[in-house]
């Protein structure tokens, strides 16, 4: 199965470069979400902001609200392209302990995500084995 047929790809809430941490953590709360992707001018996925990044680099590094995103967005964003298999998203979401994956199209514009809870639906709903667990308790354990 590839990306594109499990990624949500309505209601993608997004930011750009320049928006504020406030904003971005109302655009968070307002949506009960705790990610977004960050775009650049051109609709080009450049980073992502978590409700982590916010707490660990705006409010513990005593930061302004007023901190544009680009300072404290992750990146280099981890994604994978809408034929990509989802071995290869469950990979990635091992190997850097992230939860939520950005699908891009060639030109990484942003087409959805595929969050964990995306791979859990798909599981139950399907006979197919999966390293789901695996996924899980590494994303979960501290290194």
């Amino acid at each position: 199965m590839e990306a594109s047929e499990i990624m949500t790809a309505q209601h993608l809430w997004v930011c750009g470069e320049n928006t504020d941490a406030q904003e971005t953590a109302q655009l968070m709360c307002d949506h009960d979400i705790g990610a977004v992707p960050v775009l650049d001018s051109a609709g080009r996925l450049e980073g992502m902001i978590t409700d982590r990044d916010l707490a660990c680099r705006v409010l513990a590094a005593g930061r302004s609200f007023a901190t544009p995103v680009r300072e404290i967005m992750s990146t280099p964003p981890y994604f994978v392209r809408e034929d990509a298999d989802l071995k290869e998203v469950e990979a990635i979401m091992r190997d850097h302990k992230v939860r939520r994956v950005p699908v891009v199209d060639d030109q990484d514009h942003l087409k959805g995500m595929i969050s964990l809870a995306d791979l859990v639906h798909y599981c139950y709903s399907s006979p197919e084995e999966h390293g789901l667990v695996g996924v899980v308790e590494a994303i979960s354990t501290p290194d």
